[in-house]
């Protein structure tokens, strides 16, 4: 059987042999005990019980298997009253259609009060909503000082203002982002055209529909779909517009010119020239970088810049991204997670 055809499953039990079998490592094979652990420069400890952060994701399944359900959720860490100490957003799911009895999941804003303990502000800050999250990022949109929302759902967009009081606004209508019914993923803020505004980079992941949807089956066995069993819909560029506005441009910068299962996203400047680009995942397909020619259009250049696939020409169940100067010789390098 052609390895893309294979179960995600039976990658790693094609791999570890494999790995196993790599020279160089004296202790495969031989028996020898593996050497005690050092003591790590950095320690960390478990503070979640004293925490009062009493969050728990749901995913909105009601047995159907949508493939909603294995892609959610990402979270936000901000300072969102500008005290000083960083809040979680946590996005949550929502009930998915057949989901009996309902649960009614909520998103949880989670103010920091020092201490490594928190508050649940969610209702008191507006941000106590029911709808599918999946991404969300946090930044300035407008330019008053204080961190706005965006998040990124299994259905309409949300873009939330930041009021300054500790209360946001749901400002999606005005702003124009809502963006249709679409399975969301990732997003980004970026000064695209170095205008001084954040635009926003919406990746999105498959064509889903809940009508008709059949589960497959492995022996007998219903199993979720994966991103191959549908059709991928192209990212979504909103450009600021400065006003509150935000217009779709994904056409006009030539995100749209391709499209994949898009998943996690980062800006950054990946070729020193002073502006943003872009590196977007794509779940079993080919990832993008899209190099920015310094107006906020872009060029899709992932495969000459060995970004698209792994070393053997395979693409991966890519995920989550972040970048970094991991050496420290002045270059970003990126990090995914597979």
């Amino acid at each position: 059987m052609p390895l893309d055809r294979l179960p995600r499953w039976a990658w790693g039990a094609i791999c570890l042999p494999i790995v196993a079998l790599l020279p160089g490592d004296a202790t495969i094979g031989r028996g020898e005990p593996p050497s005690a652990p050092t003591a790590a420069a950095i320690e960390f400890e478990d503070v979640t019980a004293t925490s009062a952060i009493a969050f728990v994701h749901d995913d909105g399944s009601g047995g159907h298997r949508f493939i909603p359900e294995t892609v959610t959720a990402g979270l936000a860490t901000f300072d969102h009253d500008l005290d000083g100490r960083i809040d979680i957003y946590f996005p949550n799911g929502s009930d998915l259609p057949g989901t009996d009895p309902p649960r009614r999941p909520r998103a949880m804003l989670a103010r920091n009060r020092g201490g490594w303990r928190f508050d649940d502000v969610t209702a008191a800050a507006g941000l106590d909503h029911e709808s599918y999250g999946v991404g969300v990022t946090a930044g300035d949109l407008d330019n008053d000082g204080f961190p706005d929302l965006v998040t990124s759902n299994y259905g309409p967009k949300r873009m939330w203002r930041n009021m300054g009081d500790g209360t946001f606004l749901d400002v999606t209508a005005a702003a124009g982002t809502a963006d249709g019914d679409k399975l969301g993923a990732g997003v980004v803020f970026l000064d695209a055209d170095g205008d001084g505004d954040l635009d926003v980079y919406a990746a999105n992941y498959v064509r889903f529909s809940p009508d008709g949807h059949v589960s497959p089956r492995v022996r007998g066995v219903p199993v979720y779909h994966g991103p191959r069993d549908y059709e991928p819909w192209s990212d979504t560029f909103f450009r600021n517009e400065g006003d509150g506005r935000f217009t779709d441009a994904s056409v006009e910068t030539g995100i749209a010119a391709v499209a994949g299962p898009g998943m996690g996203v980062v800006g950054f400047d990946g070729d020193a020239d002073g502006d943003t680009d872009l590196f977007v995942l794509n779940d079993v397909a080919a990832n993008y970088l899209f190099r920015n020619d310094g107006t906020g259009r872009f060029e899709e250049v992932g495969l000459e810049t060995g970004l698209a696939y792994d070393m053997i020409g395979q693409p991966n169940g890519s995920m989550g991204v972040d970048c970094g100067d991991v050496d420290n010789d002045g270059w970003l390098d990126l990090w995914m997670t597979s």
